[in-house]
């Protein structure tokens, strides 16, 4: 399983499946909090003015994005694990904990918080419908995922738009179908089978689809 902005992807040597992340979808809330902020924060509205309904609704529309995210990441979760169940594999998954602590370097914005949100909520989720659906999760090392070529183990380089291309086998795809390819082959030495149960990711209630 590899995650990026805009796509969970998942699959293997044999299948791929892309899932919609929800990170356009949060953020259209996310700017008309601020864009309602904006337009009352003006001296020209009177104080009883900004305050009747106005800051419930800004809450409102930051409850509504996460919301979105946590749904997302949960029927996500769920439809992998239940995919994965079916097909008797393994959910082996990158630990994007380097990627969040990359992203909070960068200057904050909405997208920013959005992706970090979605990244955590889904890697929550992941672990926890995996287990209860009794699959194994492999977590690996990020490290060489999209550059490295799954095939030969050469460095990838770049041939177009988020295509790749191994100059020593001549091995061409996308950056996200490279990484799938490239954790399913670290997988093996990284298997651990499921162990107790995860605690349930807060905020919910543990309602499995």
């Amino acid at each position: 399983m590899d995650i990026n902005e805009r796509h969970v992807v998942v699959g293997n040597s044999t299948l791929e499946l892309r899932l919609e992340t929800a990170v356009e979808r949060a953020l259209h809330y996310r700017k008309l909090a601020e864009k309602l902020q904006k337009k009352y924060s003006s001296s020209r509205y009177m104080a009883w003015l900004r305050r009747r309904g106005i800051r419930e609704r800004v809450r409102y529309f930051h409850r509504r994005a996460r919301s979105i995210v946590e749904d997302w990441a949960k029927k996500t979760s769920h439809k992998i694990a239940v995919l994965a169940k079916q097909n008797q594999y393994a959910v082996a998954r990158e630990d994007l904990t380097g990627l969040v602590e990359s992203l909070r370097k960068l200057p904050r914005d909405h997208k920013v918080a959005l992706l970090i949100l979605s990244y955590r909520r889904l890697e929550l989720w992941i672990d926890w419908q995996a287990e209860k659906h009794g699959v194994p999760v492999i977590i690996v090392e990020p490290r060489g995922t999209s550059s490295k070529c799954p095939r030969c183990g050469g460095k990838m380089k770049e041939n177009g738009y988020r295509l790749l291309r191994c100059p020593a086998c001549g091995f061409e795809a996308d950056r996200d179908t490279i990484a799938v390819l490239n954790i399913e082959k670290k997988a093996p030495s990284k298997m651990r089978g499921a162990s107790d149960s995860p605690k349930c990711p807060a905020d919910d209630g543990c309602k499995p689809e």
